[in-house]
């Protein structure tokens, strides 16, 4: 299987805070890749660097096969003209959705395609609506944001990252910003990206949603992926005392099973 993302001894620090300490992971074409730890584990912090909004300071990305940057006196340097191509090709979707509130759904999802790529007005009109269609929105393409709920507008950022046609997506706790009846829309819309094939990172506190979407369940603590596996071995037989804690805390208070009428 293609690798689409390879990530070698990955540092990142600010000032004297070290976030990374030494990362190595490797991702495949296809493949959903769930990271979980405590706030400050270096979680989103690791998802920056993947597309170059956060510059490592040490290590290596390589992406679909092509190391990012050039080596000079030891140190990597990185060319502004190759990372804004980069970006193009990696999805992100962040915790609040940032849409453009004088342009309707349509026109948000249109943009990157429209000033990025260089696409034709048609070819953009058609990919926003391909992907609002995807999301299950193609019935709100003329909708400002303000005429849109949270989940909507969440699953618009979520078509607009998708009409870039991007290698790979990342998702920075895509739902933390929402109230709770909107979560699910979004986790559903997400789900079925990966059952379509998407390659996707995933940071969430959503356990029962990691372990139902996820082939793979990295947990970090203090900079460091502690513990890796499939769903079960990670969430649900873990090996590492950390993990366990975390499992432990997320696990103290449960409703019983709710009834529904």
């Amino acid at each position: 299987m293609t690798e689409v993302l390879k990530i070698q001894n990955l540092h990142k620090s600010f000032d004297a805070l070290d976030v990374l300490k030494g990362i190595n992971l490797t991702v495949k074409k296809g493949e959903t890749v769930v990271l979980i730890g405590a706030s400050g584990s270096g979680k989103s912090t690791m998802l920056r660097c993947v597309n170059f909004m956060e510059i490592p300071t040490s290590g290596r990305i390589v992406f679909q096969e092509k190391p990012v940057g050039q080596e000079q006196n030891g140190a990597i340097v990185y060319n502004e003209k190759e990372l804004t191509l980069l970006r193009s090709r990696v999805g992100m979707v962040f915790q609040h959705f940032n849409l453009f509130p004088h342009m309707t759904a349509k026109e948000n999802v249109m943009e990157g395609p429209r000033t990025v790529l260089k696409l034709s007005p048609d070819e953009c009109d058609k990919r926003a609506s391909i992907y609002l269609a995807k999301v299950g929105l193609g019935w709100k393409s003329d909708a400002y944001p303000s005429h849109l709920s949270g989940g909507q507008q969440q699953r618009v950022a979520i078509a607009r990252a998708l009409a870039m046609e991007p290698d790979i997506m990342l998702f920075d706790e895509a739902t933390s910003a929402l109230d709770p009846e909107l979560v699910g829309e979004v986790l559903e819309t997400i789900k079925k990206l990966a059952d379509d094939g998407m390659t996707m990172m995933i940071v969430t506190h959503e356990l029962g949603f990691a372990y139902t979407v996820a082939d793979r369940v990295l947990f970090l603590s203090k900079g460091n992926i502690l513990e890796q596996g499939d769903p079960e071995s990670v969430l649900i037989r873990p090996q590492e005392e950390a993990t366990k804690n975390f499992l432990r805390g997320h696990d103290s208070f449960r409703l019983p099973e709710p009834q529904f009428d």
